[in-house]
């Protein structure tokens, strides 16, 4: 959730543009194509925004099923994209709320290499999620909770066509620090204006100055994140086998002990 000091509507952020182009304290007037202009504007940097960083504004989590017997494959939100970075995992959830198991996600193409191990891990492929092996009797049941990313929501495009609703007009920007939507947008309108291009590279520089900010504060953390354990095992022979792997005959690059 945004936070309220900061927070800006449809018509706050139309005038924010403004100033960030003019120097001035200027507002268009609702009915008229500039303001749907630039409110346009404001959608595709929203949506650029977005792109440059794994923003944990937009971070949440789903659940996408429970475990049951026999299964490994279970279908995703199309709307929603699986969060992979740093150490997240799938969660694996009971009825009480708590977090019994975690699914440590692995490289869709080295998920086979795990099925004969004990440890539940899971990779995506497109919108479908699979665990390395199917659940035991214990496991069957519990919910499937998966860190996702969602996308950023667009504003409602006033019509012209008479008195624009306040609805529309109060709509909040879908991020926490409205200034470097309203940055990058300034940046792109300016692009489009040949009043205004002279000014687009200094407006560009006053964007990344913000977003670099945003990241640094973004990433920041107040201790170390948990790294996953990793061994080389040592292959005994010319066919190559090592131990925990003893059971087949290939060996691994890395594991997860």
């Amino acid at each position: 959730m945004a936070n309220r000091d900061v927070q800006m509507t449809l018509k706050e952020a139309v005038a924010e543009v403004l100033n960030f182009l003019t120097g001035l304290d200027l507002e268009y007037d609702p009915d008229q194509d500039r303001f749907q202009s630039i409110t346009r504007t404001l959608n595709r940097a929203l949506r650029a925004v977005a792109l440059e960083h794994e923003w944990s504004y937009y971070s949440s989590t789903e659940e996408v099923g429970t475990l049951a017997e026999g299964v490994m494959d279970y279908d995703l939100n199309s709307s929603l994209r699986p969060r992979i970075i740093n150490d997240d995992a799938v969660r694996l959830v009971g009825d009480d709320g708590h977090v019994k198991l975690w699914a440590y996600i692995l490289p869709r193409d080295a998920l086979h290499k795990y099925g004969h191990i004990r440890r539940l891990s899971c990779s995506f492929t497109r919108s479908t999620l699979t665990f390395n092996r199917s659940p035991f009797q214990q496991e069957v049941g519990l919910h499937i909770m998966v860190p996702v990313m969602r996308e950023p929501k667009m504003f409602e495009v006033p019509e012209g066509n008479g008195e624009i609703p306040e609805r529309v007009l109060n709509q909040p920007i879908d991020f926490d620090y409205p200034d470097l939507v309203i940055a990058r947008a300034a940046y792109m309108y300016a692009q489009t204006d040949p009043v205004m291009q002279p000014r687009a590279q200094t407006l560009e520089a006053t964007y990344k100055d913000i977003m670099y900010q945003l990241i640094e504060r973004d990433d920041r953390h107040t201790d170390t994140p948990y790294m996953n354990d990793f061994f080389v095992p040592i292959m005994n022979g010319i066919h190559g086998s090592s131990a925990p792997y003893q059971q087949h005959g290939h060996p691994h690059a890395d594991g997860r002990i």
